[in-house]
């Protein structure tokens, strides 16, 4: 009797020779090989080698570091393979003049207050983003005008041999003559004067541990000192609680993050985990918990076509807080879209945002022509077209406070928006958003959501 047997073909399979950094002349190497998954000597077939060789430079891009990653194999007929990892570094030393506006965004600052120039803040911000070639960050800011801050922090991304842990340390003062003292029928209620009404120092410490890749833990602890004035007090009993002036603050918090995105600054596929616990400590006053989830989805639908998904949410304890602590929609990437023009105060909410986005364009401009320092040398643009649908619902407790309309209910909206993703990680979004008192605006937002 006669056996046939066939034998697999077998895939080739390489170790790890060498792995070598070029182009890098201010970054330290270890901060760019603490993004490489693979150790000399390690083992790796040929059919995982370009998946891999694909993170490594996701990695490395996501640092922020440097404006151009390329990632090289080299390997020989005895199953050797060299890693050469070519980076074309950033301009780290930045001294900008900052102007910016006073409100909470730009819809707001050109739909509902006019667009007066009055409300601008304008300044300086020093920040060199790579201070000692550890990746570590040093900021200062003096912002005058509408709402003075001042603030100096320093960053570090790792401090221990394993390249695991880094703190960020930061101090502040900020002061108010126009203040926000209450939210009524779902806008902000402004009161000014030609006096301080508001007044805050504090400082605080995050100690930051990497775990493995995609895996961010980061660990909290603050104190601030927030004085109001009497009119502010006396115009919303509720500010701090009980008609107080004063309000001493210690708050610890503790903060998850898993990140699977390809790029950070604006990703196409991959899925980022967020969650966050803060405990604040009123030394008179009411004390509070915060509990945030967030879970944001991207994935390739073929033909330059991307799906976006995300679902936040929000948890907060006691039922009854201070106006100064209470936060629902309006605020950073919690926003419905379609309500932008609104802040919903409440102790809970729930916000589901979806998009379908097509890239039509993919492509760098070449302006050395412009501009002769190589940093800055070439433009990258891409430019989405995409369509929208949001559903959002805020839990309010204490509503006849601000006289609410929509919290307590459910909220959609939904439109159409064109994103464009530019030079030094700059994202510009336009979009046409209906709600669902049918109110049309066209609204623009600038920098990424998370």
């Amino acid at each position: 009797m006669l056996f046939l047997m066939a034998s697999p073909v077998c895939a080739q399979v390489f170790t790890v020779r060498n792995i070598e950094v070029q182009g890098n002349k201010k970054t330290k190497t270890a901060v760019i090989l603490r993004e490489v998954h693979m150790l000399k000597g390690d083992t790796i077939s040929e059919p995982r080698l370009t998946k891999q060789l694909q993170l490594i430079k996701e990695n490395v891009v996501n640092t922020n570091l440097f404006l151009e990653v390329e990632v090289t194999p080299l390997s020989d007929a005895e199953g050797y393979l060299d890693l050469l990892i070519w980076v074309k570094e950033r301009w780290y030393m930045s001294i900008l003049p900052m102007l910016a506006l006073g409100d909470r965004s730009f819809n707001e600052w050109w739909y509902e207050r006019g667009r007066d120039l009055s409300r601008l803040t304008y300044g300086l911000n020093v920040n060199h983003f790579n201070f000692s070639g550890n990746g570590d960050v040093l900021t200062a800011n003096v912002h005058l005008g509408f709402t003075p801050y001042y603030q100096l922090a320093y960053s570090r991304p790792y401090i221990d041999k394993q390249k695991r842990l880094g703190f960020t340390a930061r101090a502040f003062y900020a002061s108010r003559k126009a203040l926000p003292f209450k939210t009524w029928n779902d806008k902000l209620t402004f009161a000014s004067s030609d006096h301080t009404l508001y007044q805050r120092v504090g400082g605080a410490i995050d100690f930051k541990y990497r775990d493995r890749i995609n895996y961010y833990h980061t660990w909290t602890g603050g104190f601030s000192n927030t004085q109001i004035s009497d009119t502010i007090a006396l115009a919303n009993p509720e500010y701090f609680g009980d008609s107080r002036t004063n309000q001493n603050l210690l708050y610890t918090g503790y903060e998850f993050r898993a990140d699977f995105r390809d790029f950070r600054q604006y990703a196409e596929r991959g899925h980022l985990f967020f969650s966050s616990v803060y405990h604040y400590v009123a030394f008179k006053g009411r004390n509070q918990t915060n509990v945030n989830l967030n879970f944001h989805y991207f994935q390739p639908l073929g033909a330059r076509f991307f799906w976006d998904s995300q679902v936040r949410g929000k948890a907060s304890f006691p039922r009854t807080q201070s106006y100064f602590l209470v936060s629902g929609l309006g605020y950073g990437g919690n926003i419905a879209r379609g309500y932008e023009l609104y802040v919903i105060d409440g102790q809970f909410f729930a916000l589901s945002r979806h998009t379908i986005k097509n890239k039509i364009m993919d492509r760098s401009f070449d302006i050395s022509w412009l501009i002769r320092k190589k940093e800055f040398s070439s433009l990258p643009l891409k430019i989405y077209p995409n369509v929208y649908f949001d559903v959002a619902y805020v839990r309010n407790f204490q509503p006849q406070w601000s006289n609410s309309r929509l919290s307590n209910r459910t909220l959609l909206g939904g439109g159409v928006g064109l994103d464009i993703v530019t030079f030094y990680n700059v994202n510009i979004r336009a979009y046409y958003s209906v709600n669902e008192m049918k109110e049309r605006n066209l609204f623009f937002t600038f920098g990424r959501e998370f």
